[in-house]
């Protein structure tokens, strides 16, 4: 075994980080033959089939990652380490870890105290010590990393994620002379879920024009589109869903609205372009930087500007088709495959650098 991966993810239920840590060890693990996942006890049942794995002592969470995990490196040889969730052991040094973002900086109130105080351990001493390797997923995240903990942008190898993991189906289905707008409605501030209601509430009530809202619900926003005055049957809450579920609604929205305020990457507008879905982004750089030409974009806090587009797209076809269109074509760019050969050569590089400073 010359390289473990950090197996603690598996432990989280749902979201964007859990997928990306998933997709990447799946691929590293049919590209190399001497990489192994270590997992806490409880995560044995959560290991995906094929991957080569271990488990590691007795606990789970920050004591599992911060005290068995490294202390078991140590007595079988140290091996490089990959950290593909955000979070990385602080004492010890032979390792790659991946920030996504400052979102624990950005927004504390959206994360527990003690999850801010291992974040801002981890990152300052497991990440960005001298002889760490650290990886983000997008130029713009870079830029924030590095501002907000005074290093060199350099240091920080961008690598950017895939976007194929969802099923396509055999079809699209055929247009309906109602649109469907999707959105995820997950919680926090930044994730801006209420910009899409404050949007729709400004569409009139004829208008042939609903909206389906997919993930892990903020219970807020039912209540929210009430007091907006948005009829019941406007909205339909499905919480989250299934990748072929998931997938089905992206297939046949007539957009996919993505407001977040800010992102260190994110990943469901480029997934919903691999089903076709036109893209209605706010106009924040991370969009800009993965989405270019492909989406419209409006101010993330103008819902007026937001329900033009929405306006727009639902009675324009030829505009759908021709956002569908830069869509796929996007999204082809972005690829899991990819990412793990990128991330294949950064293992090869750092292998040879040697094991000094350990």
């Amino acid at each position: 075994m010359k390289v473990a991966i950090n197996g603690r993810f598996l432990l989280a239920s749902f979201g964007g980080v859990r997928r990306c840590a998933m997709e990447i060890t799946q691929h590293l693990s049919q590209m190399r033959s001497d990489i192994v996942l270590l997992v806490p006890p409880a995560a044995v049942d959560q290991v995906p089939e094929g991957v080569p794995y271990r488990v590691v002592g007795r606990t789970g969470g920050p004591l599992w990652e911060q005290l068995e995990l490294p202390l078991w490196l140590r007595r079988h040889g140290s091996p490089l380490l990959l950290n593909p969730a955000n979070i990385a052991p602080v004492l010890y040094r032979h390792q790659v870890s991946v920030q996504h973002d400052i979102a624990p900086a950005m927004r504390p109130g959206d994360f527990t105290f003690l999850f801010r105080v291992q974040w801002q351990l981890s990152v300052r001493w497991g990440m960005l010590r001298r002889g760490q390797r650290m990886v983000t997923s997008s130029a713009a995240s870079r830029r924030e990393i590095a501002e907000c903990f005074g290093v060199d942008p350099a240091t920080i190898r961008v690598i950017h994620l895939g976007a194929d993991t969802l099923p396509i189906p055999a079809a699209r289905p055929s247009a309906t002379d109602s649109a469907v707008i999707v959105a995820f409605g997950r919680h926090g501030a930044g994730k801006n879920a209420r910009a899409t209601i404050d949007a729709l509430a400004l569409i009139p009530d004829d208008a042939p024009i609903s909206l389906e809202f997919l993930g892990d619900l903020d219970p807020a926003l039912e209540p929210y589109a009430t007091e907006k005055g948005i009829a019941p049957g406007r909205i339909r809450w499905r919480g989250r869903v299934s990748d072929d579920e998931l997938a089905d609604a992206f297939g046949r929205a007539s957009a996919f609205v993505w407001p977040s305020l800010h992102e260190g990457f994110g990943l469901p507008p480029l997934e919903a372009q691999r089903l076709g879905a036109p893209i209605l982004a706010s106009d924040i750089p991370i969009n800009r930087e993965i989405l270019r030409d492909s989406a419209r974009y409006f101010p993330a806090t103008d819902a007026a500007s937001l329900a033009a587009l929405i306006t727009e797209i639902a009675a324009d076809p030829e505009a759908r088709a021709d956002l569908s269109r830069r869509s796929v074509a996007n999204a082809r760019d972005f690829t899991w495959r990819g990412t793990a050969e990128r991330w294949n050569d950064l293992i090869e590089e750092r292998l040879h650098e040697g094991r000094g400073g350990r």
